[in-house]
């Protein structure tokens, strides 16, 4: 049957990997950044943006407003080079069996602490961690661990040697170890771990400038109609302005069509997308032009084929009411919303997809409901997301709940800023279609003082059969600007990737063997 031919399901993948970069390309589209670009004028096309950019921009001002000793913190940490040091400790409050001699699990655990202390430089792109502990009378040694964007060491407590890593050399060991596999020319892109793997501001405003301003060009001007209507919201009635978004199905095919022809033809375009895949497919690793688990070759190959493939079938598909987005307005928000569109590959195969929401907001208090939702063969299936956002001076209570059917996540938080100092209690609820209910507790404090910042949190967990706080997570958080990185000295470096597989393995017998077993039996008593 056709199904089963692999040549028609990688066309199929194909054509809906290609369509969900259209969409992805309509949400950044629909996010409001046409704004930055599009001309103050009083059109319909033009304020229907204006409108989306505004209610984003009034929930990211909420956001900063609640969080901006935060979110000034997590800016300079970006910006310094910052030392965090972390002390993870718990408290048991139930028998645990087990343990040696009288000295039970929960004693042992009550008198347990790890510590890690990170330092990292963003801007030089230098890191480095160290953990240490005590496991009830036993203590742990320290645990070491650096990284730059060329290369990683790690010290570890029984060794007089740091171990060393550089990126360059991965290759030449795995293919040692496994000569079918890799060819020798793989890599470690330390520097990806720096810079994470979203694109980079370059590659996001080609894509603004080539592909959000040409698909909103491409929209007709008179898709846009606006009229005055009285909404219900809550429980009153609200003037607003209302504008209809609408596309036809040959406009909407046009528009992906060109939008599809234009990625054919462009190789930058392809060159992002592929780094996209790649950073998320394989991380930092980065595999030879000769390896079998390089995505490049497969990538290149399938892209034209999915593109053309995608361009041909694009006038079969069916979207036989278009596209339609309505949105309410009073006073530049959006306070209702109703978005559907129903496609498919053919008649009796339509999906609708749809979106509706209402809005009621203060400068105090905001309060949304929404439903994300997909009506497949008459079967309608949707998450509805509602909650009410307060901040009164300082003073923040907020809940959201996402239901999926019977299945709820609930998110509720309550909390204090004063000059510089939260409190906070934050719980995070699952009920499941039984109705049984798990509790996460999360309660403490954070003060930020100019260069550092300190931090005490508890967390416990709490169900229907489960009582509050019979086990308790403490987390106490330092953190400071410092003025950087500190580095071992390359004169105890032990160089792995410049050795061979039995230089190694000779290395690992007569050195750290003997040293890891010295070091067993001076913590617990006896060797191996």
């Amino acid at each position: 049957m056709e199904e089963n031919n692999p040549e028609v399901k990688l066309k199929k993948k194909g054509f809906n990997k290609v369509i969900a970069i259209v969409i992805a390309a309509a949400v950044l589209l629909v996010g409001g950044s046409v704004a930055a670009f599009i001309l103050i004028e009083d059109s319909p096309k033009i304020q229907y943006f204006l409108y989306e950019k505004n209610t984003i921009d009034m929930f990211a001002e909420q956001v900063e407003n609640r969080y901006e000793p935060e979110l000034e913190w997590a800016e300079k940490s970006l910006d310094n080079p910052t030392e965090n040091i972390y002390e993870l400790s718990a408290e048991v409050n139930m028998p645990i069996p087990g343990g040696t001699g009288p000295v039970t699990a929960d004693q042992i655990i009550n008198n347990s602490t790890i510590t890690v202390t990170t330092n990292m430089d963003r801007q030089e792109k230098v890191a480095s961690a160290n953990i240490e502990g005590s496991f009830g009378t036993f203590e742990v040694g320290n645990f070491n661990a650096y990284l730059t964007s060329e290369k990683m060491m790690l010290g570890l407590p029984f060794l007089n040697e740091i171990l060393q890593l550089k990126g360059d050399d991965f290759g030449k060991l795995l293919q040692q170890v496994d000569p079918y596999t890799f060819t020798g020319e793989e890599k470690i892109d330390f520097n990806m771990l720096f810079e994470g793997n979203i694109l980079p501001e370059k590659d996001l405003d080609y894509l603004e400038d080539e592909y959000v301003k040409s698909i909103y060009n491409a929209l007709p001007d008179d898709a846009f109609k606006s009229e005055d209507e009285t909404v219900k919201i809550g429980n009153e009635n609200v003037n607003t302005e209302k504008i209809t978004f609408h596309l036809t199905e040959e406009q909407l095919k046009v528009i992906i069509a060109d939008t599809l022809k234009k990625m054919e033809k462009d190789d930058r375009f392809k060159e992002i997308l592929l780094n996209y895949v790649q950073s998320h497919d394989t991380g930092p690793l980065v595999f030879g032009e000769d390896s079998e688990l390089n995505i490049q070759d497969e990538f290149e190959a399938n892209y034209d084929t999915a593109i053309k493939d995608a361009i041909d079938d694009i006038n079969d598909f069916k979207i036989p009411d278009g596209l339609t987005s309505t949105i309410w307005v009073e006073d530049d928000i959006i306070v209702k919303r109703d978005f559907s569109i129903e496609m498919g590959p053919s008649d009796d195969q339509l999906v609708t997809f749809y979106v509706k929401g209402l809005i009621n907001y203060s400068n105090v208090e905001q309060t949304f409901e929404y439903d994300f939702g997909i009506i497949d063969q008459g079967d309608d299936q949707s998450i509805a997301v509602d909650g009410t956002l307060s901040n009164d001076d300082g003073k923040t209570k907020d809940s959201i709940t996402l239901s999926i059917g019977s299945t709820k996540l609930v998110y509720e938080s309550d909390e204090t800023l004063k000059d510089s100092k939260r409190d906070f209690e934050r719980v995070v609820s699952f009920t499941d279609e039984t109705g049984y209910t798990v509790d996460v507790i999360w309660s403490g404090n954070a003060t930020y003082d100019g260069d550092q910042m300190q931090s005490e949190h508890e967390l416990t967990v709490a169900s229907d059969d489960i009582m509050q706080d019979l086990v308790i997570l403490y987390l106490d958080k330092e953190s400071k600007v410092t003025d950087g990185v500190e580095l071992p000295s390359d004169d105890n470096i032990k160089d792995i990737g410049s050795m061979n597989v039995d230089e190694i393995m000779t290395y690992f017998e007569t050195e750290v063997t003997p040293q890891f077993e010295e070091w067993l039996m001076g913590i617990v008593g006896f060797g191996l």
